[in-house]
């Protein structure tokens, strides 16, 4: 197995720090000048950065989120992301920066050229109508669109983290050219997000990730384990290639190239703001058509329980325990009659569902798994309040995915699964709970017929969004002790 260099990767790769339930986001543009003062304030931001484990716990580290020790369990964390306009104010140039994926390079949402009124990532993303960059506060076509960096806080509580947000804004705000954007994200204690649903469940697991002594092999390790490479910069992945700058005579006088992407990995950040009160109008007003209860609709749209029992039938499963995810569909639920084909997780993860074969559906679904790091934001539904222009509280999801393919991992879930009327065999129909609305139609599967069910507009609307790196920390450190690459200065 692939040794993994831990102590070099950013800690949210490993961990959503569950137990920093508080968290911020703040999304920079830099000065266009500067760039040593910037340089400065990269290389006091590396050694704060919080790594996956420190060298002295590599062999004893427990694995993901129980990794965090009694002593560190209220320490706060720090990670840092960058566009790939942030990387040029650094002094990464042309010619370096294109190693990394043209949809990196390009942006989350470039801007329309005067030929094509929508661009085709905009197509691909299905960000249209109301979701359409040109209406986002942050990272669109217009008001605040350039972003150069990301910074991701968390804090045991809101007074920790209000220091923290502090600390880090006057350290940056020498180089900033404007107010950074701050967005506030939060674990409740019930781990739901808006819609009501406990989020997080699934995720899939790295390869050599560091494991507790005391943790047991799983016995479908094979449906969640998928190769680092997938999540990771420079490691073999699911088609045992090497994403890498490491070729063959590379070397010169004994030294290797710098690798800037290595233990890297890229992040898609997206707000996502939820529309509660549609949602809960739409599942009480369908269970009423039905003559089912609400809790029976909303599992439905999402493939598990409010509580994250999935509904994929176990009967091996004892009673009380807690949310399964190490299930398939092709045996145990190919027609759809208990997790609808249509559901929201059967299209984010198909599993072993999809043709040809159900070993091969498993094996290839691993090549477009992601981590999913996001934190809803904004007030409870039940402490909805108006503000003082009659506005609701808005309220949504801080969507944060890790992936080491943006087009292959993300934007190839978002296409061709979430948003496909023809997924799986389906002749209608699109994700429920997700921002597309083409087709503006739900299919669930029954006997003697299926329910085909009309929606109105999405519930979810798309408020901001860009796409950025994630670097190893030795590549940070790098990138601000070394003379400008690939650049003539600037």
């Amino acid at each position: 197995m692939e040794k993994v260099e831990w102590e070099d990767v950013q800690r949210i790769v490993l961990s959503g720090y569950k137990h920093l339930p508080c968290s911020a986001y703040v999304v920079w543009r830099f000065q266009p000048e500067r760039r040593a003062l910037k340089k400065e304030w990269l290389a006091s931001l590396a050694e704060r950065l919080t790594p996956a484990v420190a060298d002295e716990q590599m062999e004893a580290t427990p694995n993901s989120d129980a990794a965090d020790t009694a002593g560190s369990k209220k320490q706060p964390a720090i990670n840092l992301a960058l566009t790939a306009s942030g990387l040029r104010h650094l002094g990464i140039g042309e010619s370096e920066l294109h190693s990394f994926s043209l949809e990196f390079v390009e942006g989350m949402a470039p801007q329309p050229a005067p030929e094509t009124q929508i661009p085709r990532r905009t197509n691909i993303l299905g960000d249209l109508g109301a979701s359409s960059p040109e209406f986002w506060d942050w990272g669109g076509w217009k008001e605040n669109r350039d972003i150069d960096g990301l910074l991701l806080l968390f804090a045991a509580d809101e007074t920790s983290l209000r220091k923290l947000i502090e600390t880090e804004r006057e350290a940056i705000d020498p180089i900033a050219a404007r107010d950074p954007i701050v967005l506030k994200g939060r674990f409740y204690s019930d781990m739901k997000e808006h819609f009501g649903y406990v989020d997080g469940l699934s995720q899939p697991k790295i390869e050599g990730r560091p494991k507790r002594k005391t943790n047991k092999a799983a016995k479908k390790s094979h449906i969640s384990d998928v190769k680092p490479g997938e999540f990771l910069l420079g490691y073999l992945n699911e088609r045992r290639a090497r994403i890498t700058n490491k070729q063959d005579g590379d070397a010169k006088n004994g030294e290797t190239p710098r690798d800037v992407r290595r233990n890297g990995t890229y992040l898609v950040f997206r707000q996502l703001e939820q529309n509660v009160a549609a949602f809960n109008a739409f599942v009480s007003d369908l269970a009423e058509r039905l003559g089912e209860t609400q809790d029976w609709v909303a599992a439905r749209l999402l493939g598990r329980s409010r509580d994250g029992d999935p509904l994929v039938p176990d009967r091996t499963r004892r009673p009380g325990a807690g949310p399964k995810n190490d299930f398939l569909y092709y045996y145990e639920d190919p027609s759809g009659l208990a997790c609808p084909i249509g559901a929201h997780i059967r299209r984010a993860n198909p599993r072993d569902s999809l043709p040809p074969d159900p070993d091969t559906a498993l094996r290839l679904s691993k090549m477009h798994r992601i981590i999913r790091r996001g934190r809803p934001y904004g007030e409870r539904p039940d402490a909805d309040t108006e503000k003082p222009d009659g506005e609701k509280a808005k309220r949504g999801m801080l969507f944060i995915a890790l992936n080491a393919d943006i087009a292959g991992q993300f934007e190839m879930i978002q296409h061709s699964w979430l948003n496909n009327p023809h997924f799986n065999g389906l002749y209608s129909g699109t994700d429920a709970i997700s921002h597309y609305s083409e087709g503006e139609s739900i299919t669930i599967q029954s006997r003697p017929a299926n329910l085909d069910i009309r929606r109105p507009a999405p519930f979810v609307t798309v408020r901001g969004g860009a796409y950025f790196f994630l670097p190893g920390i030795q590549a940070l450190r790098d990138i601000a002790a070394s003379p400008d690459l690939g650049t003539n200065g600037g």
